[in-house]
Order: structure tokens, then C-alpha cells, then sequence
């Protein structure tokens, strides 16, 4: 299946991660594989999820950083995506094609932070709840998802912010009232939780 959402190529003052016109042209980006055109791609997206243009090449490389792999189905029920990755702008330290167009590098900037930085889970806490950030941001990156600790008397006790989160086999319930919602897990229904620099992984007892 082809990405038919393929725009105008943006220039390479705009992809310049350190830059004013970066925050203004692109918050985060996809690497994926263009089935009809048979290219790699890499399309971009503004802070309003809008598409902001694409480049098309026959090789990407992509030296360090995170991202996170993810498909969905299309109208048909067919997997939508074979390989499709996603990074944000804020990570990126250099971005290059070379003379021909047909190759693409990425280099990301080297999180200097040890694995997990500052990441300590509480160990007096009762639950926590974890959502998917709308509108806030951390440094001026495009948001992602939080976790939230509480103890017994629903005092907030340490906050994560822009992981990824993976539940494995933990029970979970909805929790509060628009527009303060999110999930809620117990820690009776935690057997462990690893944290990372990018995803927050929460291992149920089931």
C-alpha cells in the first residue's frame, strides 16, 4: 500500500533541529517505506499534526536516538504499515542528504543522562495514573505520555513525563472526570515497573 500523503519537500534550513524555523515547521517525524514510489521516506508533521512535507530516498540512516515502532489497519482491515518509526524534532542533532538525493542521515543527539535519568520510583506509593499528554510540553517538544505516582492520601509523589508507556498483563480501571481522566493501576496489581529514558514499562501480577 502507498503513503499517498507525500508533500513538498522542506528545505534544509528548515530541518535545522537548532533553529527558530524548526519549532515552526516540524514537532516530530516518521520513517517509513513508501510501497508504490518502492522509497524510503521521511514525512514530517507540525505541532497541529498536520503534514509538513516529506523527502524521499532509497536508504535512511538513523545513527543513536529513540523511537517507537507502531501500524494500524486501514479502511480494509489490511495492516496499514510495514515499518513505520516515529522520533521528534527536539532530539535530532544533524540532518543531511547526500548530492544524488537518494540518501538520508540522521544523527541524533546522545542523551547524556544515565539510563533512566531521573526516573527513582517512590516506594511508598498506593497507585498511579498515566495518560497521554494534549497540550503540555516539556522544553518545547511535542507531548507524550506521563505517569503519575500517588500515596495512600492522594498526595502526588513524582511524575514522569514523555515516555512511552507498555502495560504487561497489569489490571487497570479508568479513573476521574473530564478533563482530568487518565488510567489507574494499583500497586497491589504491580509486580514491576523498569523505566528507561523513553518508556516507562509496568508489569502486572497477573
Amino acid at each position: 500500500m502507498s503513503d499517498s500523503r507525500s508533500g513538498e519537500n522542506p528545505s534544509s534550513q528548515a530541518t535545522d533541529p537548532e533553529g527558530d524555523q524548526s519549532k515552526k515547521f516540524w514537532e516530530f517525524a516518521d520513517v517509513g517505506f513508501d510501497t508504490g514510489k518502492r522509497l524510503w521516506f521521511i514525512q514530517f508533521y507540525n505541532e497541529k499534526n498536520e503534514g509538513a512535507g516529506t523527502y524521499f530516498a532509497r536508504s535512511i540512516s538513523l545513527k543513536n536516538g529513540n523511537a517507537s515502532q507502531y501500524q494500524w489497519k486501514d479502511a480494509e482491515g489490511r495492516a496499514f504499515w510495514h515499518v513505520r518509526e516515529r522520533f521528534f524534532a527536539d532530539q535530532i542533532e544533524s540532518f543531511s542528504i547526500d548530492s544524488t538525493g537518494f540518501s538520508i542521515s540522521i544523527t541524533f543527539k546522545k542523551d547524556k543522562r544515565p539510563n533512566g535519568g531521573n526516573s527513582s520510583i517512590p516506594l511508598d506509593f498506593e497507585y498511579l495514573l498515566y495518560a497521554f499528554h494534549l497540550t503540555n510540553k516539556d522544553g518545547g517538544r511535542a507531548p507524550m505520555s506521563f505517569v503519575e505516582f500517588y500515596d495512600s492520601k492522594g498526595k502526588l509523589n513524582k511524575r514522569l513525563d514523555n515516555r512511552w508507556i507498555i502495560i504487561e498483563g497489569a489490571s487497570r480501571s479508568t479513573f476521574g472526570v473530564y478533563p482530568k481522566i487518565s488510567l489507574r493501576i494499583d500497586r497491589a496489581n504491580i509486580e514491576g515497573i523498569t523505566v528507561t529514558n523513553s518508556a516507562v514499562i509496568i508489569s502486572g501480577n497477573q
